[in-house]
């Protein structure tokens, strides 16, 4: 649970948690659509989910010293995760999509904007909350992760013309 008061060490195992339920999101997602665009979409932000939990894993194992890290792949598997990145239970950004059709890809960027946008306001919240001030560096700087998704969303879409 975060309560703001995290150290950094605290604040990178949550940041790692959200990635990694993201990440579930969007392949679940992408699982569940017959679309292919679409799920490749869902697949690409997953990807981009994985990319952030290696450099999140870097970064915690540089903190903890010499205390020997276990391999990345370990640490994944171990790391529980119940919320995505905007702070909904998994389960629940899944149901909100079960069962939908999907007409087309911007429907799907639609989705992805919407965790996105969700995602940036989290850890904004988290960074003004947040008592280390590397905690709250952090925090800013996933805010601004999150608006690189989001920036990409929106070029992808208006290349579609949505």
């Amino acid at each position: 649970m975060i309560r703001g008061n995290e150290d950094i060490t605290e604040a990178l195992l949550n940041a790692f948690r959200l990635e990694k339920g993201a990440q579930t999101f969007y392949l679940s997602v992408a699982e569940r659509v017959s679309d292919e665009s679409a799920a490749g979409m869902f697949r690409k932000l997953a990807g981009m989910e994985e990319k952030h939990m290696h450099e999140l894993y870097h970064l915690y194992n540089a903190f903890q010293g010499d205390r020997g890290p276990v391999p990345f792949q370990q640490f994944k598997e171990e790391m529980p995760a119940e919320f995505t990145e905007s702070g909904r239970k998994i389960e629940s950004a899944l149901a909100d999509v079960s069962g939908r059709f999907f007409l087309d890809a911007s429907e799907v960027l639609q989705v992805a904007l919407e965790e996105e946008n969700a995602a940036r306001k989290l850890y904004l919240r988290l960074a003004e909350r947040s008592e280390d001030p590397s905690a709250a560096s952090l925090y800013r700087d996933l805010a601004e992760d999150e608006n690189a998704h989001i920036t990409m969303i929106r070029e992808v879409m208006e290349r579609k013309g949505g």
